[in-house]
């Protein structure tokens, strides 16, 4: 993680430094954010690790960000942010997650476009123990077809090490189109985004190909006298992997693990403060595998207050 740390923070640097040449017209603006809340998880599981469990567990959750924003020209803009985020439960604590999450974003704009570039960091802990990092490059172009309708394409080239489980280091390369329209004076967004991925590991068993299919309704209202926001989604998965060849001493022959996974969520956020907003989520998973023991069913939970700044 040390490692990870250095190499993002020696980017960022180099980025900071650069805004020495900025104009005179350049504005900088920096926000943060910081929420604690109760989570519950009816299947424990890590999914980069293939560990699923029955068992469920109730914790708690604590999360921060810090979001900065350098407008070097009217046209030119670069943004950075770190994230933190750690998941600890009550009675399971082998399954107590940390993620370190850190990226920079340079964009340009020009007519009704924007092409940009994007660096992604992060570091996954997992009881106290760093078993993943992560980095992600990723170049990308928006276009406002009309004044409500927004679309965005991107490519990306992606590389996960392992901390102890060399065979599942892996390099991908990754594409996505998504389009957002906007209807009800801004207030309402509909989303629809499709992906396709590949994935090369040490171990060809870990090997895949995936696409996706993904579509979102969020909606700005007031309820209470309060201001609130509300979303509906859902995320479809399919990843192909290739044979995994086995002999033991009962069987011999090729298992396929081709899964399927279909994800629904929903959230709520009631703003009671300028700053002050409760957070309620709920997300159901259903998750199918060639695999019995990667086939299972998760609901997750989480309600708490988050504090902007």
């Amino acid at each position: 993680m040390k490692l990870f740390f250095r190499n993002m923070l020696c980017v960022l640097a180099l980025t900071t430094s650069s805004l020495t040449l900025a104009t005179t017209q350049s504005s900088f603006k920096l926000d943060g954010e910081v929420g604690w809340g109760l989570i519950f998880n009816s299947a424990l599981s890590v999914d980069e690790l293939d560990e699923v469990s029955s068992q469920s567990d109730n914790g708690y959750e604590f999360n921060g960000a810090v979001k900065g924003k350098w407008q070097l020209t009217d046209k030119t803009k670069l943004s950075s942010s770190y994230a933190y985020n750690q998941k600890t439960y009550y009675e399971y604590s082998q399954y107590d997650l940390a993620l370190h999450q850190l990226n920079i974003d340079g964009s340009y704009k020009f007519n009704r476009s924007e092409i940009g570039l994007r660096i992604d960091g992060a570091s996954a802990s997992l009881a106290g123990e760093t078993f993943l990092n992560f980095q992600q490059v990723s170049f990308y172009l928006g276009h406002f077809v009309q004044p409500e309708t927004y679309l965005r394409t991107s490519v990306k080239t992606k590389n996960k090490s392992f901390a102890e489980l060399s065979d599942r280091d892996a390099s991908g390369l990754g594409a996505s189109f998504d389009i957002f329209h906007f209807i009800n004076s801004a207030n309402t967004m509909l989303m629809l985004g499709l992906t396709a991925e590949k994935e090369d590991t040490q171990d060809n068993q870990f090997t895949y190909s995936g696409m996706g299919i993904q579509t979102k309704i969020t909606h700005k209202f007031r309820v209470f006298g309060f201001n609130s926001k509300a979303g509906v989604g859902l995320r479809f998965q399919r990843n192909d992997y290739q044979s995994i060849e086995v002999e033991t001493l009962s069987a011999e022959g090729i298992i396929e693990r081709d899964e399927n996974r279909q994800v629904i969520e929903a959230n709520w956020d009631l703003h009671l403060l300028d700053n002050l907003s409760v957070m309620t989520e709920l997300e159901h998973g259903d998750f199918n595998s060639q695999l019995e023991s990667q086939t299972y069913q998760q609901t997750t939970a989480s309600v708490g207050l988050k504090y902007t700044f």
